[in-house]
């Protein structure tokens, strides 16, 4: 694996297998005025500006150890480099689940999917990844071992630190245990595709469904050439001609037999008088692909902007800034979680003027709606000029405090946060 991060590599790699190793690693680090950036398995680490410093990459993906799963609790607890595949694998046997998802379970590990408070598609149902923390166990710049929370349900203290370094990118401290709180596995489960002419359509239809009677275990309203390639991937009947005018809605339910029946026929009913275009129940392979379409377009794309807010913010931010893809030019795909209140900004890089006013724009359309925002890909040069962290306004002073606390050598992950902390 190449450590690599903006065009910067650092002078040594270290890769601790155990708490105690990296302790020492990070002491060793520390005492001799390094800097250092934690890895995982990689899928997120392109996030963040650019480091203002960058000595030694610390290689967590070999830290795995034993996992500890307490079936009757419904808790589990990992260390930073376990997959979030492996975790899946083994809940699964036991009938059990984790509440979330991420992409590229395979690569995507504990720590890192903590440290970047990863986003994923079961979000409308079951909230952030944060939401089911229950302990963790952070490894401060100097060595330190610190523990917060427990591995029972009930044990909620130090709940809030725990959150704190839930999304800090590995700025105040590095994860390197976490317990979650785990959910029984779903009996059944069908995906549905449902695509559009017009806009306000699938919005009008999507939002029942988040907000109707069951609320579908994840739901999707897809924007532009994404939209209709989402449908052609699974293998369904579909005219392309109106290629980026497309829109789709994809929705995951979940429950029993009778349950799913009833959620079908719901959807399907909705689906056939709602003005649609078209729509179709999914087998498990097509459905595995729509999803997949989704992941992999976001993992490809050259720009990548997610947007949190309100759910009708994200839908009115979405039509604005694909109403100005005539003007600008540039081949414009959304993502709107329309139960969650999340939205991801899709689009092929182009040449460094093109790009910043392009990602400016969104950025002003977000802001317009006082949201915040992540620009999670794009071109080198864009981070030259700008921050990919929205402002965070008079709250960076206590930001600064915080990472002053936690880090005051500014060992770790320097420059790399919002507000280049």
């Amino acid at each position: 694996m190449s450590h690599s991060i903006d065009d910067l590599t650092p002078s040594s790699v270290e890769s601790p297998n155990s708490l105690k190793e990296l302790s020492k690693s990070l002491a060793d680090i520390n005492g001799s005025d390094r800097t250092a950036i934690p890895w995982g398995g990689g899928t997120r680490i392109g996030i963040g500006n650019i480091p203002s410093s960058y000595d030694v990459a610390l290689d967590l993906s070999g830290f795995t150890g034993e996992i500890e799963h307490a079936v009757g609790d419904m808790t589990i607890a990992a260390n930073a480099g376990v997959t979030i595949a492996t975790l899946n694998a083994l809940l699964e046997k036991e009938g059990q689940r984790l509440p979330f998802e991420v992409r590229n379970p395979e690569q995507a590990t504990v720590g890192g999917s903590i440290a970047s408070n990863a986003p994923g598609h079961r979000q409308s149902s079951t909230g952030g990844i944060r939401d089911w923390v229950i302990g963790m166990q952070i490894v401060l710049a100097d060595g330190t071992i610190t523990k917060s929370g427990g591995r029972v349900v009930k044990n909620v203290q130090g709940y809030e630190l725990h959150r704190l370094h839930t999304g800090a990118f590995g700025t105040l401290g590095i994860v390197s245990q976490v317990a979650f709180k785990l959910l029984p596995v779903t009996p059944e489960q069908q995906t549905i595709i449902i695509w559009f002419d017009d806009i306000q359509s699938a919005q009008e239809i999507g939002m029942g469904f988040a907000n109707g009677l069951f609320a579908p275990e994840a739901i999707s309203l897809i924007s532009g050439e994404l939209a209709a390639a989402t449908v052609q991937a699974t293998g369904e009947s579909f005219d392309s001609s109106s290629g980026d005018q497309t829109f789709a809605l994809l929705m995951r339910l979940g429950g029993g037999v009778r349950s799913i029946e009833r959620q079908v026929n719901e959807v399907v009913g909705a689906a056939g008088s709602g003005g649609s275009a078209g729509y179709a129940v999914l087998s498990d392979m097509a459905a595995k692909a729509a999803w997949s379409a989704l992941d992999d377009a976001e993992s490809n794309a050259g720009i990548a902007v997610r947007m949190n807010a309100r759910t009708g913010d994200t839908l009115k931010a979405s039509q604005e800034i694909r109403s100005a893809e005539s003007d600008s030019g540039t081949k414009i795909s959304t993502i709107s979680d329309i139960g969650f209140g999340a939205m991801t900004v899709l689009a092929g890089s182009a040449s460094r003027d093109e790009d910043l006013s392009f990602i400016s724009s969104v950025a002003g359309t977000i802001t317009k709606y006082q949201s915040s925002y992540v620009i999670e890909k794009c071109p080198l040069v864009v981070k030259q000029h700008m921050d990919i962290f929205s402002d965070v306004g008079n709250s960076i002073e206590l930001m600064r405090r915080i990472k002053n606390q936690y880090d005051p050598t500014n060992t770790l992950n320097p420059g790399r946060f919002a507000g280049k902390i």
